[in-house]
C-alpha cells in the first residue's frame, strides 16, 4: 500500500488484533498535500471496500482523481479498512492461510468483528467523537450490519455515505453472478472453505490484461459478467486497476451471499448454519442454527434498528446494487435514520472507486462535512 501513495501524502499503517486472533492492517493518510496539509484535528472518515477489493482501491488513481487523496485534500483524517484475509490482512496467530480454519470467515465476522475494531482503533488514534463511513458495494453492507446488530456503534458514527450499496441479491442482474449462485453453490461454498480468487495465483492471468491488445476485452468481459457497464473506465485504467485486483475473497463469505440469494425471503441475514445439529455435520467447532441462534432461520439484520444517518449514492447502470435493491433498503431504513439519496444516471458499480473524474467527489465531501462534528 505504502509505494501507491504518491509522495508528499502522509501515509501511516496500523495494526488492528482481532479478540479472534486476527491482525488487521488499517491506513491513515491524516492530512492532505495540496490543501489542508498541515497536521491537526478534522473530521475523521473511514474508507471500506467492496467484495474483492481492498484499500488500495482508494489510492490507485492520481491525486485529484482517488477519494482518498480528494477526501484529505478537502480537510479529512482518512482511514482505510481491509476485511480479514485480503491482500493487506493476512495475518492471525492462529492459523496460517493454508489452513480451512483461517477462511472460516464471512460477513458477519467482518462486521461483528472487525469493522467495530476499525472503527474504535480510529476514534482512540484521532480522539475524535464520532467519524464518518463511506462504504462501497459490500463495504456498505458492512456498516448496516454493524449497526443494526450493536446499537452502541450508532453513537460512534456520525453518517455513513453508501456508494452502490448491495443487501438484497433477489435483484440483482449481474448475469454471470446470478447463474452462479442459482445453480446453489452456496453448498459448493460451505464445504469448500478456503480461498477464492487470490491474487498471488491470479496476477500472471490477470496481468496479461494489462497489455493494451487485451485491456478493452477484459474490462468488457468483468463489467459484463459482474459490475455492469461503464461510460467513465478506460481500458487504459486497467494497468492500475489490475495491480491489486482481485484481493482474495472468503469461500465463505461467498456462500453467505449466496444463501440470501437462493433462500427467496428477501431477507438480509446472518450465516445460515442449517438445521441439521448431528455432529458429523459440525465443521470446526460450528454448530446448526438451533445451537448458534436459538432459532431454526438466522436472525436478520434489521436495518429500522439503525439510528446513524445513511444517504445512499446509486448509479443508474448498477447491475449489482440495484434500483430495486436501494429501493427495498430505504423503506426498510428507519425514516428518522434515512438522510437522504442521490442517483448519477450514468454510473456503473465500479465508478466510484475507478472514475477518474470521481463526479460524484464534490457531493461526497459536502454530505461528510454537513454531518461532521462540531
Amino acid at each position: 500500500m505504502e509505494d501507491m501513495v504518491p509522495e508528499g501524502y502522509p501515509i501511516e499503517k496500523h495494526r488492528v488484533n482481532t479478540d479472534d486472533g486476527w491482525v488487521l492492517n488499517m491506513y491513515r493518510i491524516p492530512h492532505g498535500k495540496y490543501r489542508n496539509n498541515k497536521p491537526g484535528p478534522r473530521p475523521v472518515v473511514l474508507l471500506h471496500h467492496g467484495i474483492t477489493l481492498s484499500s488500495a482501491c482508494w489510492t490507485l488513481l492520481n491525486a485529484n482523481e482517488s477519494s482518498a487523496y480528494i477526501l484529505a485534500d478537502a480537510g479529512f483524517d482518512v482511514w482505510m479498512a481491509n476485511t480479514r484475509g485480503n491482500t493487506f490482512s493476512r495475518g492471525n496467530y492462529k492459523h496460517s492461510y493454508r489452513d480451512p480454519e483461517y477462511w472460516y470467515h464471512s460477513m458477519d465476522e467482518y462486521a461483528l468483528i472487525d469493522l467495530p475494531a476499525q472503527v474504535n482503533t480510529a476514534l482512540a488514534v484521532t480522539g475524535a467523537p464520532k467519524l464518518a463511513v463511506v462504504g462501497h458495494s459490500q463495504g456498505g453492507s458492512l456498516a448496516y450490519a454493524m449497526l443494526a446488530a450493536m446499537p452502541e456503534m450508532n453513537e460512534k458514527v456520525s453518517v455513513v455515505a453508501h456508494l452502490g450499496p448491495v443487501v438484497f441479491l433477489d435483484f440483482l442482474r449481474a448475469p454471470f453472478l446470478k447463474a452462479f449462485s442459482e445453480t446453489r453453490n452456496d453448498l459448493f461454498f460451505y464445504n469448500w472453505l478456503g480461498e477464492l480468487l487470490p491474487h498471488r495465483y491470479l496476477a500472471p492471468y490477470v496481468h496479461t490484461c494489462r497489455d493494451y491488445a487485451w485491456s478493452e476485452l477484459c474490462m468488457s468481459a468483468l463489467n459484463t459478467a459482474f459490475f455492469g457497464p461503464s461510460m467513465f473506465i478506460t481500458p487504459d485504467d486497467n494497468p492500475i486497476i489490475f495491480q491489486t485486483w482481485p484481493a482474495s475473497v472468503s469461500g465463505r463469505n461467498m456462500a453467505h451471499w449466496s444463501q440470501m440469494l437462493t433462500d427467496s425471503q428477501l431477507r438480509f441475514q446472518r450465516f445460515d448454519h442449517g438445521t441439521n445439529c448431528s455432529s458429523r455435520n459440525q465443521q470446526f467447532g460450528e454448530t446448526c442454527n438451533q445451537q448458534r441462534y436459538g432459532s431454526l432461520q438466522p436472525p436478520e439484520y434489521d436495518l429500522s434498528q439503525i439510528t446513524a444517518p445513511q444517504y445512499l449514492f446509486e448509479a443508474g447502470l448498477d447491475m449489482m446494487a440495484t434500483n430495486e435493491d436501494i429501493t427495498e433498503q430505504k423503506r426498510r431504513l428507519n425514516p428518522s435514520a434515512f438522510a437522504g439519496a442521490t442517483i448519477y444516471e450514468k454510473y456503473g458499480h465500479m465508478d466510484f472507486v475507478w472514475d477518474r473524474n470521481a463526479r460524484h467527489a464534490v457531493d461526497l465531501v459536502d454530505l461528510l462535512y454537513r454531518y461532521a462534528p462540531q
